[in-house]
């Protein structure tokens, strides 16, 4: 485990912040402790678990570019030294490394269980828990000390209690704000524990690039670039009003962020989600109306399934459609009853995708998802035992989201979907 010792303190990170927020964040009473645990190649480390005899080697989570396309959904560190990277083409990442060994992933809820695992070890430490992705998470341990020691003392025994019941690595960063938490942890991987103070923050943001601050993009970054400034010190340095001519409310943001200023807090609240949806990548391109609709049936059931577990139902079913030629189009359709039934998502989805006439072009991908949630106890109509608005079908879905939750997604399902799951 690397360990780096740039000191500890605290503070926040969005962008729009404005000048008074520094006053703000100095403000007595008001420093927190925050800690950045960033997962280590998340995917690819649960396949690494299962495989241990993998371990060392160059491993990418996405499928077999030669009867798969896609993208690389994790890489290895033994294939990141190739130049592999999430998001790269499969065939680029086969290309740069004909040797490396291509998995094809998981699609039965293995990383959502581990990561809701994760998220039961984090509020074991505090309750102050926001989850920033899959496989991240800001954790406000203010006043954590009387319980776990100091801030450097509670990371590591974190960091170890993931080793000890997940075997998964991870890295931690700790600092007064989100934004230097999460730059923290990004400093030493894989297995870091860094830790930067409010006053060390200038001396170690100064030379890093622009980029590697959390909320600056490749455009941002290119527009910085044509002002002359490509490190965070020239930032930092760059008169306000300048910035603020050129980017609006987000130059004072990008004053703030450069000298290490940030006063968001860990928003621990649970956020409903405001829709649900999954897509696949076709291993073929498909134009026959039977296949596409065995496609969607997989689809919708997995959003159903989703959508039972949260106890929540939509009105709205969505469908995302990429043809051959890589043009992307989008429909919609309301329905007169909440529905959290896979049947009625897909009957929808079908009618959407096959609708558009006859002599489909060739598809490349498909996407169903489901929005304008509510919960189960606030906007739902009871169905009536009486046709059409009981389906005997109701009684079926508890059960093989079980079976599921136990053996995988691909462990039942509906004969039309069976070969798409």
């Amino acid at each position: 485990m690397f360990v780096t010792k740039i000191e500890s303190r605290r503070v926040r990170f969005e962008a729009g912040s404005t000048v008074a927020d520094e006053a703000v964040c100095r403000t007595p009473g008001r420093r927190k402790v925050i800690l950045h645990v960033d997962m280590d190649a998340f995917f690819a480390s649960v396949e690494l678990k299962e495989r241990p005899w993998l371990e060392g080697k160059p491993v990418v989570v996405g499928g077999d570019p030669e009867k798969r396309r896609g993208v690389v959904t994790a890489a290895s560190y033994a294939a990141r030294q190739y130049g592999i990277s999430a998001g790269m083409p499969l065939v680029n990442a086969k290309r740069l490394c004909p040797h490396a060994i291509f998995l094809l992933g998981s699609y039965d809820g293995k990383y959502e269980y581990v990561s809701s695992r994760l998220r039961e070890i984090f509020c074991r430490f505090t309750p102050a828990v926001e989850p920033y992705s899959i496989d991240e998470a800001f954790l406000d341990i203010t006043g954590c000390e009387r319980l776990f020691g100091p801030p450097m003392e509670l990371a590591a025994k974190l960091k170890q209690k993931i080793r000890d019941e997940l075997g998964l690595p991870c890295s931690v960063g700790i600092a007064p704000n989100k934004l230097l938490a999460k730059l923290a942890s990004s400093l030493n991987k894989p297995d870091g524990l860094t830790i930067i103070s409010q006053e060390s923050a200038g001396e170690i943001l100064g030379p890093l690039d622009v980029e590697k601050l959390c909320g600056i993009g490749d455009k941002t970054a290119r527009c910085l670039s044509n002002l002359g400034i490509h490190t965070l010190g020239q930032l930092a340095s760059y008169p306000l009003e300048v910035l603020k001519s050129r980017f609006g409310k987000t130059g004072e943001w990008l004053h703030l962020a450069a000298r290490g200023i940030d006063c968001t807090p860990v928003f621990s609240h649970f956020v409903a989600e405001k829709s649900m949806s999954h897509e696949r990548t076709l291993e073929h391109d498909v134009s026959d109306p039977v296949e596409i609709h065995s496609v969607l049936l997989a689809l919708s059931s997995m959003v159903a399934r989703r959508l039972r577990e949260r106890a929540v139902a939509g009105l709205t079913i969505n469908v995302k459609i990429r043809f051959s030629d890589f043009v992307t189009i989008t429909r919609s359709q309301t329905i007169p009853q909440f529905t959290d039934s896979e049947h009625e998502i897909v009957k929808v989805a079908a009618r959407l995708v096959l609708g558009m006439g006859p002599g489909i072009r060739r598809i490349r991908l498909l996407g169903v998802g489901v929005s304008r949630l509510a919960e189960q106890t606030q906007s739902w109509q009871t169905c009536l035992p009486i046709a059409p608005f009981f389906d005997k079908r109701r009684q079926v879905y508890p059960v093989i989201d079980r079976i599921r939750d136990r053996f995988g997604e691909s462990a039942i399902g509906w004969a039309g979907a069976c070969g798409w799951l």
